[in-house]
């Protein structure tokens, strides 16, 4: 196709220049018989152009409508950003985002299989901002994976080596957490934690969990979503599935005064909880 768009395209260039120098040869020539080759070699140049670009114009077009499906059926049920966690760039973007939203939360509530990302403070990544939140009385409830569950053992015998106990679990800090801010409440629960999940009143990030090995580990790169709580046309938003997620999630686990108790044998020696209240499990 382009080689034959390339043959016609050199005719009529060939045409035109023809014609001007046969015109021009004839100095009594009525300019309209110009205006008429123009015309006719502009349109014939126009036609075979534009034949040429046919297959920029059909990648062009499907890309559109593909991009303006994706972007409608998401902004619809509210997902506000994507965030592709294989590049460093978006994973940067992501955490800036969540620190922002951090920020201007008025509750938080999250579910994580560790909760390091927001709870170590060696690591340093969301803790600060959280910290910060939690001084003011910030209500933060939160849902990690019990360590000692079979899911966990599952996920344990994928990782490198085969990890006896969740390494990122941050169980020191979250005591001294707990003991310092009483806003903070945290809970353990041995199924249903089918992915990540940070909510405030207006915005959650959203990150399904898989079982994909990726160099002897589980990387938990996938995509992330971030979500805002909006009207939708039908059914309900992103949004409101995450929180209900989170709540169904949050009757059924069991709190860290008495999940301490069930694993006290287990446990490395840790910082001494300072609650008395105990809750039915």
């Amino acid at each position: 196709m382009f080689r034959t768009g390339f043959a016609v395209d050199v005719f009529v260039f060939l045409v035109g220049a023809f014609g001007a120098t046969l015109l021009s040869s004839f100095i009594n020539t009525s300019w309209w018989a110009y205006l008429i080759i123009a015309t006719v070699v502009t349109g014939l140049y126009a036609f075979v152009r534009w034949s040429l670009l046919t297959p920029q114009r059909i990648a062009l077009l499907a890309h559109t409508t593909l991009s303006d499906t994706l972007a409608d059926a998401a902004a619809s049920y509210g997902v506000a950003d994507l965030y592709n966690m294989q590049k460093s760039e978006d994973q940067n973007r992501r955490n800036s985002d969540t620190v922002v939203t951090i920020n201007k939360a008025q509750t938080m509530s999250l579910a994580a299989n560790s909760g390091a990302s927001y709870l170590s403070v060696g690591l340093q990544r969301h803790w600060p901002a959280v910290r910060l939140r939690l001084s003011e009385r910030v209500p933060f409830k939160v849902i990690l994976l019990d360590p000692f569950c079979e899911e966990r053992s599952l996920r344990n015998t994928v990782n490198a080596a085969g990890e006896r106990d969740d390494s990122k679990l941050p169980m020191g800090d979250i005591i001294r957490a707990s003991n310092e801010f009483p806003h903070l409440e945290v809970r353990f629960a041995d199924k249903g934690m089918t992915c990540s999940v940070f909510i405030t009143q207006e915005e959650a990030y959203f990150d399904p969990y898989h079982l994909a090995e990726d160099g002897g580990r589980i990387s938990n790169r996938f995509m992330c979503l971030k979500m805002s709580k909006t009207g939708v046309p039908q059914g309900i938003s992103n949004y409101e599935m995450m929180r209900r997620h989170f709540d169904t999630l949050w009757i059924a686990s069991t709190p860290l005064v008495n999940w301490l108790d069930q694993n006290e044998e287990k446990m490395a020696s840790l910082p001494e909880l300072r609650v008395q209240k105990r809750f039915p499990v």
